[in-house]
């Protein structure tokens, strides 16, 4: 009697099993967006979703407000983890990278614009846009500055300005109307998402083209000097960019010696930039009386660079939407013509600003506290909306500094390879100091008036090499090395999978997604060759979407490109899952 009652509930157990299984399987699955189709990795980080989900549903201002509740709770921590020798250290560091930079571009820009915009807005906007990024974004580390495709946007608007017959700090003030305007429309309607159509086969590309940009123009600089001063100046000048460059480069890596105690190692390591330029300043200063040597130029007052030749005045620092006296064309003509051009700005920042946001935030630098972008893409919408208007230049995050200010707050385990991440002082200190620093620059301006101008560009290709040096993360260069190497050189599939997940396929097809990648590098810098087209470079980057989505699929198999142009956050999680033993399909 018992068996028989052991045996029919046992029945109805599996009947009921079935039903259930049926149901669930009569239950379709949520439909895909045309996103979440559309990109090739299949992977839409939750942090660039914001408020949207798998039914494409959408909520204004959402992805901001998930920002700052997933940031909420490290609000304490954002000022503690600062408390570090570490902090310090790389804060001197991206002082030293950016300050050079944006003193450069000042001073060009002052020289281009016919001295309407020069050193003082550039360092200024450099320091407030960057404070308020620090202390209210949810992601306080990317850097943000006025960059090299900004300073082009000055001077070309400078030109557009005479020939339309407008005042130039009205129409600057309307562009950066439109761009905030637009920015903060894609900061709030979550925009921001679409930039996974992206992948790392783009931000390869991208980070490339940057920083040889970089490496070109202070080897260009160096090379101009010849022409326009005494040979023994420019000779002295070329020492001092190569000796920086050198230097520094050595004093970086010392850490992988082993002279000297690894604490000491890790000092020099930590402020190799510094460092070298310090030595390069006594060097200049010991030869002064021999060589006449350009340095640094600041401005000798705190105030406006655009001054009236005719009477002598400085103009006033808020300017405003209304044209002035001087303007030939109304509000609504300047409104127009300024919508239109702000879109290239528009389409360089959404690129610019999130690919930085991207590569500083990648799951192999170990930060803990999350990724956010919508509440950073709002920030810099706003000061490009405010502060265009008191004759500031635009700004956006920066590549490759972002990503370097990461690594530089990083501890590792050096004896690991590749280096394991032990820590990330990851703070608002860090970033606060850097800008804080920087607006030093204006109140002392003699500190910054003691570098050459040999080590400034030494200091600009030391940045731009160091981002994309092989090893440090961009596999694009790391396998342009591979197109020298013999096949019997490369990387073992099964012990360097970690490092070059790409290792396992045949040579050819690796060094032909290699070949392809070039060939868009070119690409851009074709467009830096087009004269007054050279504006529309980020239209050439968006082209390369397509590319990726329909084209590079005929010629490579899924398995392939899914270790060529791998998802990072991917193999993170596939790494750290073989570690413990563990697979992932």
């Amino acid at each position: 009697m018992i068996q028989e009652e052991l045996e029919k509930w046992s029945e109805d157990e599996v009947v009921a099993s079935e039903k259930k299984s049926q149901n669930l399987s009569s239950i379709a699955p949520p439909p895909r967006t045309w996103l979440e189709r559309k990109t090739p990795t299949g992977n839409i980080p939750e942090a660039l979703l914001g408020s949207g989900n798998n039914n494409g549903g959408c909520q204004i201002g959402g992805g901001i407000v998930a920002d700052y509740k997933r940031r909420n709770p490290y609000f304490l921590s954002d000022f503690t983890d600062g408390l570090s020798w570490k902090t310090l250290s790389a804060s001197i560091f991206m002082f030293c990278a950016v300050v050079t930079s944006t003193v450069a571009l000042g001073d060009l820009a002052y020289r281009e614009t016919d001295k309407k915009v020069g050193i003082t807005e550039y360092l200024l906007l450099q320091s407030i846009a960057g404070l308020i990024h620090a202390s209210f974004s949810a992601c306080p580390l990317p850097i943000l500055r006025p960059t090299g495709p900004i300073t082009a946007f000055m001077i070309d608007l400078n030109r557009l300005a005479l020939w339309i017959g407008a005042g130039y700090f009205t129409l600057l003030s309307w562009v950066g109307f439109w761009v905030g305007s637009f920015t903060i429309c894609v900061a709030f309607f979550d925009w921001s998402k679409y930039i996974v159509l992206c992948t790392r086969f783009l931000h390869d590309i991208y980070a490339v083209f940057v920083c040889t940009i970089y490496i070109s123009d202070g080897i260009l600089e160096v090379a101009q000097r010849f022409q326009e001063v005494p040979w023994i100046e420019a000779f002295f000048a070329s020492y001092l960019f190569m000796f920086c460059i050198f230097l520094a480069t050595a004093l970086y890596y010392v850490d992988r010696s082993t002279i000297l105690k690894q604490s000491w190692r890790q000092i020099i390591s930590d402020y190799a930039l510094p460092i070298s330029v310090v030595i390069c300043i006594f060097i200049s200063y010991s030869v002064k009386d021999n060589v006449n040597i350009a340095r640094i130029e600041m401005p000798p007052k705190f105030e406006p660079s655009d001054i009236d030749i005719n009477n002598g005045n400085v103009r006033s620092w808020y300017q405003g939407l209304t044209p002035g006296e001087d303007s030939q064309i109304g509000m609504a003509a300047i409104a127009s013509i300024s919508f239109v051009a702000a879109i290239p700005i528009v389409a360089l920042f959404y690129i610019d600003h999130l690919f930085s946001c991207i590569l500083g935030q990648k799951p192999e630098l170990g930060l803990k506290k999350g990724e956010y972008y919508h509440s950073s893409m709002l920030i810099m919408g706003i000061c490009n909306l405010i502060l265009p208007s008191f004759g500031l230049p635009f700004v956006t995050a920066s590549l490759p500094h972002s990503p370097q200010f990461t690594k530089a707050l990083t501890i590792y385990n050096k004896s690991k390879t590749p280096w394991e991440v032990v820590k990330v002082h990851e703070s608002r200190i860090a970033p606060t100091l850097v800008y804080a620093l920087c607006l030093c620059g204006l109140v002392f301006p003699s500190v910054l008036e003691m570098c050459p101008g040999g080590v400034v560009n030494g200091v600009l290709t030391f940045v731009g090499i160091a981002g994309i040096l092989p090893g440090t993360g961009n596999q694009l260069m790391d396998r342009v090395l591979l197109l020298f190497t013999a096949p019997s050189g490369f990387p073992s599939a099964t012990a360097n999978s970690a490092v070059a997940p790409y290792s396992e396929l045949p040579w050819y097809r690796i060094h032909l997604y290699t070949i392809i990648q070039l060939a868009c590098l070119a690409g851009c810098w074709g467009m830096r060759f087009a004269g007054p087209y050279s504006l529309a470079f980020p239209l050439v980057v968006v082209s390369f979407i397509p590319l990726r989505l329909w084209i590079l699929p005929k010629l490579f198999s899924q398995n392939e490109l899914s270790v060529l142009d791998a998802d990072e956050r991917h193999q993170h999680l596939q790494q750290v899952n073989n570690n413990n033993g563990k697979s992932v399909v």
